[in-house]
């Protein structure tokens, strides 16, 4: 040991380098588990119908019944829709096969009591332009009994782009901030929109 050096005390270092830090592991894991606990009663109690409509040759509405975990697809509601997506079956099989799903916006899937308890308080039609190499392709997104004809406000936004939103990659703050995603028409919707999905 080096001169003028006090000596390590091998069983204070152990405590405060090894037992502490897996003590706070632990205690970081209950806290994850109690958190997730929390997201998966919220998630059970989510009831709603969403209502997706195709335009067009081979369209219709299909209706999303969500009972907890008893999620069902049908063509007749449940209870009236809280969101109704409306496209032409020919922009849906363009964002389907570009990996878009139906073109919902990043966060609609993600059913929970309390989403679903902001959802129900809006009120209007977004649309949104999802921009893929073969064109734009449109989405109308209608919360409440709102003028599906008549957006209020659109997002446009590449498709790509849209993917990595839906991924997490990419917040829809980001997106808007960088320049990625442009708003135009009644800015107050689709805040309230952005903060019943995202919050």
């Amino acid at each position: 040991m080096a001169e003028g050096v006090a000596a390590l005390d091998p069983t204070a270092f152990l405590r405060e380098h090894v037992a502490d830090r897996l003590r706070k592991r632990i205690e970081e894991l209950r806290s994850q588990v109690a958190r997730f606990e929390r997201e998966l009663e919220d998630r059970l109690a989510a009831e709603a119908t969403l209502e997706f409509v195709l335009e067009g040759a081979g369209g219709g509405a299909w209706y999303v019944n969500v009972d907890g975990e008893d999620i069902r697809v049908e063509r007749t509601p449940a209870r009236p829709p809280i969101v109704r997506l409306t496209q032409s079956r020919d922009d849906w099989e363009a964002l389907a096969r570009a990996g878009l799903g139906v073109g919902a916006p990043p966060g609609a899937g993600d059913l929970t009591r309390a989403r679903i308890a902001r959802l129900a308080t809006l009120k209007g039609t977004l649309e949104f332009r999802l921009v893929t190499d073969d064109g734009q392709r449109r989405v109308l997104v209608q919360f409440g009994d709102a003028d599906a004809t008549s957006p209020r406000c659109a997002v446009t936004v590449r498709a790509d782009d849209a993917r990595r939103m839906q991924s997490g990659e990419l917040t829809p703050q980001a997106a808007f901030l960088q320049g990625l995603a442009r708003l135009e028409g009644d800015v107050a919707l689709a805040m309230q929109v952005g903060a019943a999905l995202f919050f």
